[in-house]
């Protein structure tokens, strides 16, 4: 019998609820999958068939025993997924550096290594913004994030420096389109599944439901999904593949700043699309709002084995 483990927190070692219907969905296919926290080093993985990393929303505060526990992982006899080179790869938001190479559309971002002398007020003055978001390079669910305005920029100069005595940082472009909503769109194994908007409460701007945010279900049209799967592409290449088992591709659309790039199929306004980021590490995935979510995973990850 096939036997797969769920990556997961120390604070979470059930999983999260929203993951209650992939496990399900392996269980009826006849997997034995049982959750499995990642930092419990007296596991050994190369027991399982296959590990899949779900809900390790720690791994962030921990990034050096996280980079060795991918380690291990890779010299395990088991399959991750996924795969631990692209782990690494997306554990870092530098990546985004290179899907702007290839030509994916991201947020004008300045890529600042740790330990740099910057100056807030230098970076708004040569790129004529007039707002920023500034967060860590190893980061999840807007830690340690802020938003800062230009009118701002002394008073944040030593919050800036002390980031940066400690980590990479982004500095990015405030996002206006995101406080209209930031769509999430879900690819198994390469193909589109599902997707929702999720918005931030009035006067924020974090759209994660533990700062206030919202989660609803919607359905991007063609063009937009054409666009979200380029970046899958994208990262496919950049990596020289496989294809991500799961990807999760965050981003706004421009139409509320008329960027129009056409017609869509289904005779809209085809807007383009702003990458935020890709997760391919342990992305709430959003089963619940999609009965068949967890089944289609759970297939597409049995087709790898």
């Amino acid at each position: 019998m096939t036997t797969i483990a769920l990556a997961t927190a120390a604070d979470m070692p059930d999983l999260v609820d929203d993951d209650a219907s992939f496990l399900a969905a392996l269980r009826e296919r006849g997997v034995t999958a049982v959750p499995v926290v990642w930092s419990d080093k007296s596991v050994e993985w190369g027991r399982f068939d296959a590990v899949v990393i779900r809900s390790i929303w720690d791994y962030y505060r921990r990034p050096d025993e996280f980079a060795a526990w991918v380690d291990r992982l890779d010299a395990a006899s088991t399959t991750v997924l996924n795969a631990p080179e692209t782990v690494r790869w997306n554990r870092h938001k530098f990546y985004l550096r290179d899907l702007d190479a290839r030509g994916v559309s991201t947020l004008p971002t300045e890529y600042v290594e740790r330990g740099d002398d910057v100056a807030l007020a230098e970076v708004f003055a040569e790129r004529g913004w007039d707002e920023v978001v500034a967060k860590p390079a190893v980061s999840a669910g807007a830690f340690r994030t802020k938003r800062i305005a230009r009118t701002d920029a002394a008073d944040e100069q030593a919050w800036l420096d002390n980031l940066l005595g400690e980590r990479d940082v982004l500095i990015q472009q405030f996002a206006d389109g995101i406080t209209d909503g930031e769509w999430s769109l879900v690819f198994f194994d390469g193909a589109y599944s599902h997707g929702v908007v999720k918005r931030p409460k009035a006067g924020d701007f974090r759209v994660q439901e533990d700062h206030g945010g919202s989660v609803d279900a919607e359905t991007p049209g063609a063009s937009l999904r054409d666009q979200a799967a380029d970046v899958v592409d994208a990262v496919t290449n950049e990596l020289d593949g496989p294809v991500p088992l799961y990807a999760r591709v965050d981003g706004i659309t421009r139409e509320e700043r008329g960027s129009k790039i056409g017609t869509d199929s289904d005779g809209s306004d085809a807007t383009e699309f702003e990458l935020l980021e890709v997760e391919l590490i342990e992305p709430e995935l959003f089963f619940r709002v999609d009965d068949d979510a967890g089944g289609r995973l759970a297939d597409a990850l049995l087709d790898r084995l």
